[in-house]
């Protein structure tokens, strides 16, 4: 673990909304240039994660309340959300990453921190090879939370199929929301939209794979 005990002063909300939004940018770049450097969406979460923490402004470690040597860090992976959705009948699922503020981290105790009772500043969701409906659930559970600063990261890769019909479905969905960001690879190109931009747009050619091998597989089968 890197660093020490840091002062609150030292963290600023937007220097870390900054580095967050270039972080997800270039890891979008990096996917549309090589979709296969993961096998698998935890991977993803794991380059992020080390995106970020090479940063000053998210490194060291915060006090928590009432713990003279009970300090943690910033970011987070499986963070429990703020809410439970509905459809959870009480129990609270985790957000891939979740960044905390050192203001709510000295206000809260050791018992807080253990149940995932701090509220996020930022919070993550990523997506690999999932369907829309997916990428959906993942938005209505940032909004259930309340995230401000809620960002969702879904990408395709080659050999994953999206039917035309979802495809333009996708397209609108993701248009004008600067808080979502996707790469999908297509017979006719990679699209890709980071964060600022306003749709999810075609920017190279794509893989030569045919139609009839970008199917899906069955669910079930490992």
């Amino acid at each position: 673990m890197r660093g020490v005990e840091r002062e609150e002063a030292m963290y600023s909300h937007k220097t870390v909304k900054h580095i967050l939004e270039a972080a997800i940018d270039s890891l979008i770049d990096n996917f549309a240039r090589e979709p296969y450097i993961h096998r698998c969406e935890h991977s993803i979460h794991c380059e992020l994660y080390n995106m970020l923490n090479v940063h000053r402004a998210l490194q060291g470690l915060y006090r928590l309340k009432g713990h003279r040597r009970r300090s943690t860090t910033l970011i987070h992976k499986e963070w429990p959300e703020t809410n439970a959705r509905p459809e959870k009948q009480g129990r609270r699922g985790n957000f891939d990453l979740a960044i905390l503020d050192p203001k709510r981290i000295t206000k809260h105790t050791v018992e807080d921190f253990t149940a995932g009772r701090i509220r996020p500043a930022f919070v993550i969701e990523i997506g690999l090879n999932y369907g829309l409906d997916h990428l959906r659930d993942d938005d209505r559970k940032l909004k259930n939370s309340g995230c401000r600063d809620g960002y969702l990261l879904h990408l395709w890769q080659p050999h994953k199929a999206i039917p035309d019909a979802d495809l333009r479905e996708l397209q609108e969905w993701c248009s004008g929301k600067s808080n979502v960001a996707a790469v999908v690879f297509t017979n006719s190109g990679v699209l890709i939209k980071r964060l600022k931009d306003a749709a999810l747009t075609l920017e190279e050619r794509g893989d030569p794979t045919p139609n009839n091998l970008l199917r899906r597989r069955p669910k079930g089968r490992a």
